[in-house]
């Protein structure tokens, strides 16, 4: 039986914004139905999701097979007290601070 406390960091959601720039459309397609399974579609190539810590995991996981490392990019900012980018494909170098206010 879990504790109180630990259901609190269970349940607890994250808001996440993942956004692409894919170059094929058939995986890009594949990209937006993926996708929609957990959030909706802000811009053509940006999403919004109010997801559990498991959720943020599994496309953490998933989600870079299905770009392209060589021609594709892909970010995922999980917005929480602090914020913190993974981001797979070109571009994926920060070369100046990044600033978010």
């Amino acid at each position: 039986m879990k504790n109180s406390q630990t259901e609190n960091v269970d349940e607890k959601k994250y808001i996440v914004l993942i956004i692409y720039d894919i170059v094929e459309n058939k995986a890009r397609s594949k990209m937006v139905k993926y996708l929609n399974q957990y959030g909706v579609r802000v811009q053509k190539s940006a999403f919004e999701a109010f997801i559990p810590k498991k959720q943020y995991e599994r496309i953490l996981r998933e989600a870079p097979g299905l770009i392209d490392p060589e021609t594709d990019s892909l970010r995922i900012y999980i917005l929480t007290n602090y914020m913190a980018v993974s981001s797979w494909g070109i571009g994926d170098t920060h070369t100046e601070d990044v600033i978010i206010l």
